[in-house]
């Protein structure tokens, strides 16, 4: 099943993309693209934003949902129906979060043939992994699953529902969780914004300078993330 099998390797099949993306974005890079340099500046700070806002859905979702309900295997896997708190507000919160993460590392890398590549693979793969966990939680869940989901939109959150968004934050699985995401579009759209600056020779000393320590700076985030985990579970 194709679903499953893009689900199971949802943690790493993306690199390949990125890694295109990265090495094609370096080669266009010289130039300004449509309507130039002022354009590719505003799309920067767009895609800054929208992953911003990306990874504080998916920080929010994990903070707020039940401990040990959210799968982080390889196998699809359901032992509850959470319908509350985000999943009140849409069914796929943490999808939604990755949508808004893709939108933004396209914006800066602002190529056609990137938002082709990028965007196409995360429309398929996210279209055969809900569908195949849409069809295991009706399954299991039957009659409930189907009340929740003709109640809540698959990916337009429902605003008057954010009054669900109570009650106790999970903030060490929340931070423990959402760290590798974070590094990973953090440290791709901080190559890209590097690059950018480079081969168009507006890359300072103060800019590269400043670029080397926010790379840096998640390098040493992921790795205190891992002694943390390694810590508590110990």
């Amino acid at each position: 099943m194709a679903g499953a099998v893009f689900f199971r390797i949802r943690s790493f099949a993306p690199l390949p993309v990125i890694f295109v993306v990265l090495t094609q974005a370096w080669r266009s890079h010289v130039h300004p693209g449509p309507g130039g340099a002022a354009v590719d500046h505003l799309l920067n700070t767009v895609g800054l934003s929208l992953c911003g806002l990306g990874a504080l859905i998916r920080f929010v979702t994990v903070g707020f949902i039940p401990a040990g309900t959210s799968s982080t295997s390889r196998q699809l896997s359901s032992h509850a129906l959470n319908t509350e708190g985000p999943y009140a507000v849409v069914r796929h919160p943490l999808y939604l979060g990755n949508l808004f993460i893709t939108v933004g590392l396209l914006c800066i890398a602002h190529e056609p043939w990137a938002w082709t590549l990028g965007f196409g693979y995360f429309l398929v793969s996210h279209a055969f992994i809900i569908r195949a966990e849409e069809r295991l939680l009706r399954r299991t869940f039957g009659a409930p699953y189907d009340e929740w989901a003709a109640r809540v939109p698959g990916w337009l959150p429902r605003v008057s529902a954010l009054r669900s968004l109570q009650g106790p934050f999970g903030w060490k699985r929340a931070l423990q969780r959402e760290v590798n995401p974070l590094v990973g579009w953090g440290m791709g759209a901080t190559l890209l914004l590097m690059w950018e600056s480079f081969a168009r020779t507006e890359l300072t000393s103060a800019l590269g300078t400043t670029g080397l320590r926010v790379l840096a700076g998640f390098l040493v985030l992921l790795i205190a993330n891992k002694v943390w985990k390694k810590w508590s579970r110990a």
